[in-house]
Formats: structure tokens, sequence, C-alpha cells
């Protein structure tokens, strides 16, 4: 009696632990095989645009915005990207201090360097200027700098710089707001550069993407496959041996 009773409740363990570890299995699996083919799937280059899964990592937009307005342009920078207006200038610049437009192109400051677009925002040209502290035009839209406290115009497109007297009127690039729906956009693009899905797939393999009660369900449904292991071959080796006297 006894005997029959623990074949019953192995035959119990081994069904249910089966039917619990059956979707995390799958789950497994799943992403195991998107997993080991990364680079076929380019899952480690391609970001995640969901809003949904950005605010489930704690990925929130930006409020460090920084604007400067040239005549119908914005230049904006957030976490060291530059955007000109919705496109993406840039990654990686030090510090956007100002930008300014002539009647042939735009230039933008940074901390160490000066940018030269054309009116459409492809870039022309990238020059090392140290020390910058902000840039502007004077009365004939000459560029003048600021830098160590002192000015330097050019009036030869940033080919060549000179003294410029800090008595003369120069009309400085000064940030302000961008318009709403412009800073949501750079906020949707910059939020969504971050989390690769490679990213994504690792937490949902290993638990992680639920929190530490995903990763403790992922470890319980190792146990029941090792349970169920062990189970499925000792009722396998039961009916081997019930066959082996049945032939005797």
């Amino acid at each position: 009696m006894k005997k029959n009773w623990f074949w019953r409740f192995l035959y119990k363990l081994h069904r249910y632990t089966g039917l619990f570890s059956a979707l995390i299995l799958i789950m497994l699996a799943v992403t195991g095989i998107a997993l080991n083919h990364t680079e076929d799937l380019e899952l480690d280059s391609q970001m995640v645009q969901s809003p949904t899964l950005l605010d489930w990592y704690s990925i929130k937009p930006s409020h460090k915005l920084k604007s400067f307005s040239t005549k119908n342009h914005w230049l904006t920078e957030v976490n060291q990207q530059l955007y000109f207006d919705h496109t993406l200038l840039s990654k990686n610049i030090k510090d956007l201090l100002g930008a300014v437009a002539t009647n042939d192109f735009i230039v933008v400051a940074l901390k160490d360097s000066l940018l030269l677009l054309s009116l459409q925002g492809e870039l022309i040209e990238q020059t090392t200027f140290e020390s910058i502290q902000n840039i502007g035009l004077d009365f004939q839209q000459n560029i003048v700098i600021k830098s160590n406290n002192s000015h330097f115009i050019s009036q030869d497109g940033l080919i060549s710089w000179d003294s410029y007297p800090k008595n003369k009127l120069v009309t400085w690039s000064n940030a302000s707001a961008a318009p709403q729906p412009l800073s949501q956009n750079i906020n949707h693009q910059f939020r969504s550069s971050i989390l690769p899905i490679e990213r994504v797939m690792l937490d949902i393999h290993s638990g992680r993407f639920f929190g530490y009660f995903g990763v403790i369900i992922v470890d319980i449904s190792g146990v029941f496959l090792i349970i169920l292991v062990l189970s499925g071959c000792a009722v396998w080796l039961k009916h081997k041996f019930r066959g082996l006297k049945r032939h005797k």
C-alpha cells in the first residue's frame, strides 16, 4: 500500500512540475535561440522604441535639454548628443555653448571646437578652438568668439582669427526653450537610443526582467526541471523492470 502511494505521488509530482515548468522552459528556449543569433537578428544594434518598456527600465525623458535658436532652426544638446532640429547631428559632444547663423552657414560653438554647418544642417567642417565661452555676430554678421575672456573675430569663414575689441557691439547667442513638440521628439529619440533589444532578451532569459521574484521563479523552475528528470527516470525504470519480470 505504501509502495503504491509513493508511485502515485511520484506520478503527480512529475505531471505538475512538468506543467509548471513548461511555460518557463518555452520562454528560456525562445530567448535562448534568439540570443544565440544576436548578430544575425541585430539584437545588439536595434534599440527598444516602446515607451512602456523604457518606463519599465526607468529610462525617463531628460530635463536637461539645452537649445539655441538660429533663424528657422534649433540646435539642441541632450546628454552629450547634438540635434539639428529633429535630426541627430553628433554624439559625445562637449558642452553646447551657442549657435549663430549667417546668410551662408551656421556655426555651432562647443567647449573645445566649432562646427561649420550648411543652412540645411549638414556638417561641413569641425575646427578646434580651446576654452570657448560664447559665440556671437558683429554688426556685419562676422563670427565672434569669446575665449579666456578675450574676443576673436573671423571674417573668412573660420579660416583665420583676429583679436576683437571688447567694447564693440556683439550679439551673443543665448539659450532658450525649444518648442514643446521639438523637445518631446528629441527626448523620445534620446530615450530610444539607450536600451538594446539584446539587453531585454537577456533579462527575460534570466528572469531579471520581472525583478527579484522573476529570478526566483526561474531558479525554482530549474529545481523543478531536475525533479522532472529524476521522477521521469524513476517511472521509466519502474516500467522497464516490470517488463523484464514479465519476460522471465
